[in-house]
């Protein structure tokens, strides 16, 4: 039978097809309908015929002892059979292509889960109004990255077809349980094409241009980089162009990450939420107090309001020293302290970067207890602004402070999303480790704090007070002069 596919725009690779010798029969052309033909599976019944001519179905029916029927299997086999399925489901977590968890959900967060300009990847596939009209946009990617690389399409798309099984296998078997083999070939072969030339992109000058969620094993992006002609893609500018895309202010001399070649990237966006939550050389607090709970402590409130914050003494800070979102840290000065907070640019692309880098921490993390604390850096740091952000004035207050940088989102949709991805997230020890050092803060100086709050909490009558003793002065002064 004929298999439907969107073939309107076609690829302009018949040029290459033609004088070209005949490939094998396993691989597919992408230019050209795909023809497939059907087995008739077996069955346990045979044809038979009977004395009048007519044909009938007659069941063969396997005769089962007595024996077999009463015979019972050991429940402990399957018991353990379900735990290995598990445990290598497990093992998997890292390189599965996740769908959005079920736990983000919420009708504040539906419309950062699914792309906006662009599929990439079988999930999301033809989903949106703008978004089938991108399909022919992969077609010429297609083109353009055959044209640059210099090979064949037989060779780039039987790179794709070599490694086709092994990303089928990184996805929801349930949810690709109805498209073929010759339908999910086709889209990572156009898929991973207009990926790397989005790569490609990227790194041509300073382009801000909306990052498309990468829904596509890497093992398919690696292929493609390989067919690629020297020197290739620059890797290292390409994440700096992205890390970039976070900031509105920048600095004027781009300086990318270097790359560490031990990492493996699952996709695309496990590859730049890497680098974008930075190193794990970073403490909580400049003084080590957030390693552990103070000896003074009686007590930790796992949320802290602004107004806890502001009657402390802990002053929000924008960190104007790096862009790494672990460096979430409490410091402390001589009579206030600072909750520093990486600065990022809260446009619609970047609010679904970090809401899909969220989600992706609680896919490929069970426990962020028993892994290392970037595991959990993204939910962390949502978290922390959604402890901060309890009304309008506070998301403004952020602004004011260069936390939030930018425009895009109004105040009323960053505070709908801090505040909706708080109930959703788990915090993970980033977040925890920062409770700690704000608690340990709170412990040491508990007398001052109280100095200090009754200072906040009565500001206004005090500079009253002060101003009216300032005139008194100011008028006795003023009549010991005439004296």
């Amino acid at each position: 039978m004929q298999v439907a596919y969107d073939y309107e725009y076609q690829l302009a690779v018949a040029d290459y097809w033609q004088g070209r010798p005949t490939m094998e029969p396993n691989v597919w052309v992408p230019s050209l309908p795909l023809q497939m033909t059907v087995a008739v599976p077996a069955s346990n019944t045979d044809l038979v015929v009977s004395s009048g001519g007519q044909q009938e179905l007659k069941l063969a029916v396997m005769e089962e002892s007595t024996e077999y029927q009463h015979e019972r299997s050991n429940p402990m086999e399957d018991f353990e059979k379900a735990a290995r399925a598990f445990e290598d489901d497990l093992q998997k977590m890292q390189t599965k292509m996740h769908l959005f968890p079920p736990s983000m959900k919420g009708e504040e967060l539906s419309k950062y889960s699914e792309p906006k300009v662009v599929s990439i990847g079988p999930y999301h596939h033809g989903k949106g109004e703008a978004i089938p009209q991108m399909e022919s946009t992969k077609y010429a990617a297609a083109c353009h990255f055959i044209n640059e690389s210099g090979r064949s399409v037989e060779e780039v798309y039987g790179a794709v077809f070599a490694v086709a099984d092994e990303a089928r296998r990184c996805y929801d078997a349930d949810k690709l349980r109805l498209l073929s083999d010759n339908d999910f070939k086709p889209m990572m072969f156009y898929d991973g094409c207009f990926l790397l030339q989005y790569m490609l992109f990227m790194c041509r000058d300073n382009n801000d241009e909306d990052h498309p969620i990468a829904d596509l094993p890497w093992v398919v992006v690696d292929k493609l980089m390989k067919l690629m002609p020297k020197p290739g893609l620059d890797m290292e500018t390409f994440v700096g162009r992205v890390k970039q895309c976070l900031q509105t202010r920048r600095h004027l001399k781009f300086d990318p990450p270097i790359l560490d070649e031990s990492y493996k990237p699952p996709h695309l966006l496990g590859l730049l939420r890497f680098y974008i939550v930075g190193s794990t050389d970073s403490s909580t607090t400049d003084d080590g107090s957030g390693q552990g709970l103070s000896d003074n402590a009686k007590k930790v409130s796992l949320s802290v309001s602004v107004i806890e914050l502001a009657e402390m003494g802990i002053r929000l800070t924008a960190d104007k020293t790096t862009a790494e979102i672990n460096k979430m840290r409490v410091t402390r000065g001589w009579f206030t302290g600072k909750l520093f907070l990486p600065p990022v640019s809260l446009d619609d692309a970047n609010a679904r970067f970090l809401v899909n880098m969220a989600a992706f921490e609680l896919c490929i993390t069970p426990d962020f207890g028993e892994v290392d604390d970037t595991m959990s850096t993204v939910c962390a740091y949502l978290c922390l602004l959604g402890m901060v952000t309890d009304n309008d004035t506070d998301v403004q207050e952020l602004r004011k402070k260069h936390i939030l940088q930018g425009g895009g989102l109004t105040n009323e949709d960053a505070l709908e999303l801090f505040t909706g991805l708080e109930k959703h997230l788990r915090p993970g020890n980033c977040y925890y480790n920062t409770i700690v050092a704000i608690e340990n803060y709170r412990s040491d100086r508990r007398l001052w704090i109280k100095l200090y709050r009754f200072g906040y909490r009565n500001q206004t009558a005090i500079i009253a007070v002060l101003t009216t003793i300032a005139g008194i002065a100011g008028f006795l002064g003023t009549l010991k002069s005439f004296q």
